[in-house]
Parts: structure tokens; sequence; C-alpha cells
């Protein structure tokens, strides 16, 4: 006997075999027992979910001759039923849609109704994929499907109902046929396993039920496929092997590299993938199954037909590694890069660069979370120091209070700010002014503290004050000196014609309106010349700026180096070479030389310290040269050596605030330093 393919002969042959139709099948079982079958149907569903089977199912139950009316289950046995199987019938007639498409097969069909069926019941009409009929064909059937002759069944079937007009679906009884469930396909490919004697994993089973999309055919043909090259027992691991696929265990590899933000080692085995063979749409494909179930698990959905595999199979690792936000970002990735891969200068740059994202995939925040923590360091802030001075039960923030929340702060002490002055060009150091409190005595109308710096244009409580130059008038705040030039900016212009304010030798203007305090600035006598000013300047800079000293490492050093051929040179000499020769090719190593302290000569070798990491690493970098360079300085072959100083930092331990841990718990940060 000839070999039948597992879809054709695992066929249904009774309605209780349709799997997954059982709508469907109960709707024409109960029309047969009532005898109220239809003239017309109409099947539509996807492809491979049984309506040419159900077509001929139905046409057997019509007309099974093993009794005198039509029946519910057809015996297969009767000649009408066996040639109905075969599709040898006269009185059921198969058309395809595709092939037949014109007016004049049409009017055939036309002129055949008129004629008795000749051994069944009905003479059915099976017209497949009718959606392919021409405009001039369907309605050519219009007249035909709605009065048909009493013997005459019509049964259409179709994959896209929305080309088929609606004349043709007002006539006719629709029933949507829906795709199988990964668990019923599983069910079916297990007892074809039986049937054939063939072993096979749960979990190679689920693979061809997920891959095959709910279409029965499609799985049938892929287990047909499968089978061929398992010979006898089908694991994941062949199909994996023979059709190319990543598998779940090189998934885990890849995606722990990435979890770990080894972009080194993700580069390689994307490499390997590559070049085993696997396409670049495969692995983008198989990454986002991956990520998909892994969101599903992370969501406490373990279903195995859901995620094709078990779920210990995926890795531990890379589920705590990354946050439900996080995974639905990398499948958005995965999802955009198939679709931008066919319009993208190389497809492999593109799914190079989605894997280099995803090592950085730990560090992404959504907009949710930053407006989370946004929200909770302004509750934060609101609340801090609203604690009320005598002990009494919390009173809940009103809606109304919550836009002004730093104006209910309770009335703390609160120390004067000595006024600075600004106009002195003494080097004398000014007072530190303390640290304004936030508490109901500090609080300004428009919600800032006092003595905080506040602009006009920008304070709508505090008008600007034309007397002032334009800056707030409020008494408490620090004031800005409306001298531009009050601290050693250029000297404005002369007066010109154009101009009728007039400024003195120092850039203030004179009259009232602008006149400084005594207290304020300096008002001594203006110089008459442009010497004396300058001379005025360079005495007052020369005060302020402390001449900056030159770092000389060995200026105290009176070691020397006794060359090979008896003549000494001293160690200050040497490094002002060394310095020399090595700043003309390597100026950042020459000046991290400056930096360095306690140079010493132990016989051949020159040791030196410094504090600084960095400017240890530029010196490290460039050692080979240093000792080229001394070696010839030297006259004789020596070596650099550079340690690090221990510098000795005295610790003061400060209680942190409150608010100040809070905050680095939502933001997730540290402190690193501050004043106190």
């Amino acid at each position: 006997m000839a070999y039948e393919v597992t879809a054709t002969r695992r066929r249904p042959q009774q309605f209780e075999d349709l799997a997954g139709q059982e709508f469907v099948a109960e709707t024409l079982k109960n029309s047969i027992k009532t005898k109220q079958f239809a003239h017309a149907y109409l099947f539509a569903g996807p492809r491979g979910c049984g309506k040419t089977s159900t077509a001929r199912i139905l046409a057997k139950a019509l007309n099974c001759q093993a009794g005198s009316e039509p029946t519910c289950t057809p015996c297969g046995q009767c000649e009408s039923c066996r040639a109905i199987t075969n599709s040898s019938s006269m009185d059921v007639i198969e058309i395809d849609g595709a092939s037949n498409t014109s007016v004049n097969d049409v009017r055939q069909i036309k002129d055949e109704v008129m004629f008795p069926p000749t051994s069944c019941r009905y003479k059915i009409y099976i017209i497949d994929e009718v959606h392919m009929l021409s405009t001039s064909a369907f309605n050519a059937l219009l007249k035909t499907i709605e009065e048909p002759p009493a013997h005459v069944i019509f049964i259409f079937a179709t994959t896209e109902l929305q080309k088929v007009p609606a004349t043709i679906k007002s006539r006719c009884q629709q029933y949507n046929f829906r795709l199988v469930s990964s668990d019923r396909l599983k069910e079916l490919l297990s007892d074809a396993c039986r049937e054939m004697n063939i072993q096979a994993d749960d979990e190679a089973l689920y693979w061809i039920a997920k891959e095959s999309g709910g279409s029965v055919r499609d799985c049938y043909t892929l287990f047909d496929q499968v089978a061929a090259f398992s010979d006898g027992h089908i694991t994941y691991e062949k199909i994996r092997d023979k059709l190319g696929l990543l598998g779940i265990e090189r998934l885990n590899t890849i995606f722990e590299f990435c979890a770990a933000g080894d972009s080194e080692n993700v580069m390689n085995q994307l490499d390997s993938f590559l070049q085993s063979g696997i396409s670049i749409e495969q692995l983008i494909s198989n990454s986002s199954e991956y990520l998909r179930s892994l969101l599903l698990i992370k969501n406490g959905i373990t279903k195995e037909s859901l995620l094709g595999q078990s779920a210990e199979r995926y890795s531990k690792k890379v589920l705590d590694s990354w946050s439900s936000i996080q995974t639905e970002r990398a499948i958005s990735l995965f999802l955009n890069l198939y679709r931008d891969i066919r319009y993208s200068l190389s497809p492999r740059y593109e799914l190079e660069l989605a894997f280099s994202r995803l090592c950085w995939l730990s560090q992404y925040v959504s907009p949710s979370e930053v407006k989370a923590a946004i929200d909770k360091a302004q509750s934060l802030l609101s609340q801090a120091g609203a604690a009320p001075a005598q002990t009494a039960a919390p009173q809940p923030i009103q809606p109304a209070q919550q836009s002004q929340p730093i104006q209910h702060i309770q009335q703390e002490t609160h120390q004067e700010v000595p006024s600075q002055n600004y106009g002195s060009f003494s080097n004398a150091a000014a007072p530190k002014p303390a640290e304004p409190q936030l508490n109901a005595n500090t609080i300004q109308n428009n919600g800032m503290p006092a003595g905080m710096h506040t602009f006009s244009a920008l304070s709508a409580s505090s008008p600007a004050d034309s007397s002032s130059g334009g800056f707030s008038a409020e008494p408490n705040a620090v004031q800005e000196n409306p001298n531009p030039f009050y601290n050693g900016g250029a000297v404005p212009p002369l007066q010109t014609a154009a101009d009728d304010t007039s400024y003195d030798d120092w850039g203030n203007p004179e009259g009232d309106s602008y006149a400084p305090a005594e207290d304020d600035w300096q008002t001594s006598q203006t110089p008459e010349t442009d010497e004396q000013l300058a001379e005025s300047y360079e005495n007052e800079f020369a005060e302020i700026q402390p001449q900056e000293e030159q770092n000389d490492p060995v200026a105290d050093s009176a070691e020397a180096f006794v060359r090979p051929d008896g003549s000494k040179i001293s160690l200050k000499e040497a490094f002002d070479n060394l310095v020399t020769k090595l700043s003309a090719q390597n100026p950042m190593a020459s000046s991290a030389l400056l930096q360095t302290s306690n140079w010493k000569i132990q016989g051949k070798t020159i040791t030196a310290e410094i504090e600084s990491d960095f400017q240890a690493n530029s010196i490290k970098n460039a050692q080979m040269h240093i000792n080229e360079i001394l070696s010839q300085i030297l006259g004789d072959t020596v070596q650099f050596e550079l340690t690090k100083k221990d510098i000795q930092v005295q610790e003061s331990h400060v209680e942190v605030p409150e608010q100040v841990k809070l905050l680095c718990n939502i933001f997730k940060g540290t402190i690193v330093g501050g004043k106190q």
C-alpha cells in the first residue's frame, strides 16, 4: 500500500473527529436531526482547520445509505460514503474556485443542477476557495443559490471571508471555523505517534504544535518532516539541530551574557550562531519568543503550551536580572528590529546593535518609574519639617493645600544673615552666611526661602523695583549690585554725544538713582589718569590673586647619580632634563611628573611617589619612554618606579538627615561627598 501523509490519513470522518470545531459540529448535527438543513452553507476560517473535511462529512451524512434518512453518524462503509471519501462520487462535486473563476464555469453548474442525482439523495456542490470567483461568476450564482432545486445543496469554503460579496453571504448559512489550541494539537500528535509506533518527547510535540500556529494540516505536515529525520524518536534536540533553531540552552547562554552586561561574549556568541547557519530572521524570531516567555513567567504564567518549554528550563539569572518593564522594553526592541531589517543597510549590524542595547537594559528606567519617583520625592519634600511642635494627631493634607506645601512648615528660630560688602577689593575673607532655615519666618510670599537669590522677571509676588536697577525689592533677599563693573569688569567706553548718561571712571553711572551707599562698595577718590587707574587695578588684584608657585618635586634634593665614567649629575638636573624632553612628546605624562614627590636614587633605580590615581596611570602608560630618556640623560640603564602615596584621611561621622536618606532610596543614589 502506498504511503499516505498524516494529514490525509487522519482526515476526520465523523463530526466528533473535528478538532476545535465543536460549535460547528453540534449545529450541523442538530440541523440534520430536525431535518432543517439549509440549501447553501458558507464555511469560513483559517487554513487547515477543517472546512473541506466538514463539507465532506456533511455530504456523507446527507447521502449515507445505511438508513432511509440522513443521519448524524454516517457509516463510512456504504457505497456512497466510500465514494465521497475517495472523491469519486458522481453526485458530490468538488470544484476548485481558484481554477474555475469565469462565468462560463458557473453557467455549466447552472445547467447541471437541473438534473437529479444519479445514486444519492442530494446533489452537493463543494466549491473551495470561493472568494477567487470573479464578480460575474458570483452574480451568475445568485439566482441559483437563492432558489435551487430541492435536491441541490451548495457548500462554499473560503479563507478570506471579506472577499465574498454580501449578496452571497446573505443567501448562505455562515459558519466560522477557529484555530485549534496547542494542547489539542499536542493530543492529536500523540495519537499519531502511537499509531505510527514513534516515540516523542512532550517538549518536541509542544514545539511542533506551537509552530503550526493552530492549523491542524500544518501541524501534521511539520510532524511528518520531523519524523523523517528523527529515526523513530522525536526529541527537541534533534529538531533544533536539523532545522537550524537556537534552542533554549543557547538562548539562555546569550541572554545571561546580556543580563551581565558582557558585550564581548555576546558578540562572540552571536557570531558563532550566524556562522553555524542560523539566519538573522530566525535569531530575531527565537529571541522574541524567548523574551515573551520570560515576561509570561514573571507574571506567574507557567503553562507549558503557552511557553513552548517547561518554565524550569528558562534561566533564573535572566529572570532575576530584568524587571517586567525592562523585559517589555526588550520585546519591543526586537519587534521593531524585525520591521526595520528589510530597509536596513546591513541586517547583521541592526541585530548586533539590538543585542548591544540589551547589555545596558538593566539601567533602563521607564517614564512611569521616573514619575513615581518624582511624585514620591515631592511628597517627601512637602512633608519636610511639617511635624507640629506639640504632640498631636497628624492632619491629612487637603487637595487645596498640596499646591503650596512649603507654606505649612512650622516656625523655627532664624538667624539674621549679615550683609556682604561686594564693592571692596580687599582680600579679607567675608564671613560665611548662615544657611537659611526652612521655617515660617523665612518663607516669602512666592514660596522661596528668605535670603535666597531671586530674579524679578520670575517673581510674580515681588515686582521689580526701578530704584534698585530692576532687581527684587524683597527686603530679606540678597540684592545684586547694579554696578556690573564693581569687581574688575571692563570699564565702559567714554561718554559720547549720543548718550546723555554720564559715567565715572569706575563705570558707575553718575546720578542719585544709582548712587551707591558709602558702606556698600568702595567710593574712594577716582583716579584722574588712565595710568593711575591701571595701577590701582594691579594693586588690588595683586592682593586678591596670589601668585602660583611652580611645583618642583626635587628642589630640596641633594642626591646625585654617578655615571659609569665617574662623573656626577644631580637628581634635580636629571629631573629637569626628563620633564623638558618628555613634555615635547607626552605633555600629559610630563605634567603628571610635576605632581610627584620624594624622589630618591637607589642604585640603578629612581623612585618617586604620587597621590592621584589618574596621574599615576598617565605616568605608567609612559613608563618605557621615561626609562629610555633617563637612561640617555644618566648614561646608564636605569629604571623608574612609581609608588602610590598613602593619604591619611580623617573620617568625620556626620549624621545624614532622614530626607536625604529617603531621596537616596527613591532614586537609588549614593552619597559621595558634601559639606557640613
